[in-house]
């Protein structure tokens, strides 16, 4: 089988693993193209992480020689290069021919599957209603009750992982007054790779609680107002994980699947803004889309609810790290979070980004897109609830996450 003679490695997730006492490297497709993990030795991984599309077979040999003192052969490394683009690990025709078929499946479906049901929530509706209650139940009522907040900043780790800061954000809008069939517009962070800052769709998306029905003429109104081509990337949808998420727990303290409208809205990584050193205002795509939001915000009045949903900190090993994480290390990246949720706190949405940008985004952000739209589009000051993390002391790593309302101007 015939490879590239400058292989590309897709966008994959990483993650340091142990099968039977060796060291591996997982590798997850945050796409969905493959489902399961693939497992490859580090020495694989390692040539894998070289696979940028600019180095050659001969570059990859000469590596592997200065890596290792060894020599590996051009027979071996294809051999090695094949198994890689078998498992659709490579940017290859082999991939693109199979994207091009399931992406096609996809677009002709009415309703958006569930991707993430059974691993980031119970997959069982009576099994979720108990985990939802229970994370509720746990976190305790906020108070008197008073009108729903105009948006919420919230994670989109696992229920689990993420049970407290959850449980404190869903008490809170549980013991609001919320408006009969309100718009719930949620931005999200993509994981995956995707073309254009922002993307909408026009699927339904099916829960475990019934089917969530989706805004189609509002997301066909906000996409000619921002000027996208169509609704954009809608195939970046299929299987993301942070829209779909928080609609269990909308379910829930809405009082169902039908009583409430979606506006579902994918964030692109903002990563190159902070490589050219420039601001995603200055954007026109990012500020036409912002703009557009604005005017759809203000058309809606007390009818629109909106989250932001991303996650905050990535450190330590599974992430990439070069040193492991330790307590004093993660009591470190905490109060570096809570010095950047100062912006996020006083509507400065660019003092967010800035801070961010300043350490070149080493703690890894991944919801600074959907945390900054928000910001640029409420232009109003919000309200720290919960500032939380998951630490795994086994693999030296951590996720933080914070929960944030808006109350509007």
């Amino acid at each position: 089988m015939e490879v590239k003679d400058y292989p590309r490695l897709r966008r994959l997730e990483a993650v340091q693993v142990k099968q039977q006492g060796r060291e591996m490297i997982a590798l997850r497709d945050p796409q969905g193209y493959f489902k399961n993990l693939v497992l490859i030795p580090p020495v694989f991984f390692y040539i894998a992480s070289l696979c940028d599309g600019n180095r050659s077979i001969r570059d990859l040999q000469a590596a592997y020689v200065r890596r290792f003192g060894d020599i590996i052969t051009s027979d071996q490394l294809g051999a090695m290069l094949a198994e890689f683009d078998d498992k659709l690990l490579l940017d290859s025709p082999k991939f693109h021919a199979l994207k091009t078929n399931l992406d096609a499946e996809y677009l002709r479906l009415p309703n958006r599957p569930m991707s993430c049901a059974g691993s980031a929530y119970a997959g069982d509706p009576r099994q979720l209603m108990q985990q939802i209650s229970e994370m509720i139940a746990e976190a305790g009522k906020p108070g008197d009750s008073g009108p729903l907040p105009l948006a919420i900043i919230a994670p989109h780790i696992d229920l689990e992982r993420g049970r407290e800061c959850y449980g404190k954000m869903y008490s809170l809008l549980a013991n609001c007054r919320r408006p009969q069939a309100p718009l719930v517009v949620i931005l999200g962070t993509c994981h995956g790779e995707m073309e254009g800052a922002f993307a909408l769709t026009g699927k339904n998306y099916l829960t475990p609680f019934g089917m969530v029905q989706t805004d189609v003429g509002l997301a066909q109104g906000l996409a000619q107002a921002a000027g996208l081509d169509g609704l954009g990337d809608e195939v970046s949808h299929r299987s993301e994980h942070s829209i779909e998420v928080h609609l269990p727990m909308l379910c829930v303290i809405f009082g169902g699947a039908d009583r409430f409208n979606l506006l579902p809205i994918n964030c692109n990584s903002f990563h190159s803004f902070i490589q050219a050193g420039c601001s995603p205002a200055e954007d026109p795509e990012v500020s036409s889309f912002i703009s557009a939001l604005k005017g759809l915000i203000s058309a809606m009045g007390e009818n629109v609810f909106l989250i932001a949903s991303g996650d905050l900190s990535h450190v330590g090993s599974r992430f990439g790290g070069s040193l492991p994480l330790d307590p004093v290390r993660l009591t470190s990246v905490i109060a570096k979070d809570k010095e950047m949720l100062k912006a996020a706190e006083a509507g400065d949405p660019e003092g967010f980004y800035a801070y961010i940008a300043s350490e070149n985004d080493q703690r890894n952000i991944c919801g600074l897109p959907p945390i900054y739209a928000l910001g640029k589009a409420l232009e109003c000051e919000g309200r720290l609830i919960a500032h939380s993390h998951w630490y795994d002391r086994q693999e030296a790593s951590a996720v933080t996450f914070a929960g944030l309302t808006f109350a509007g101007i």
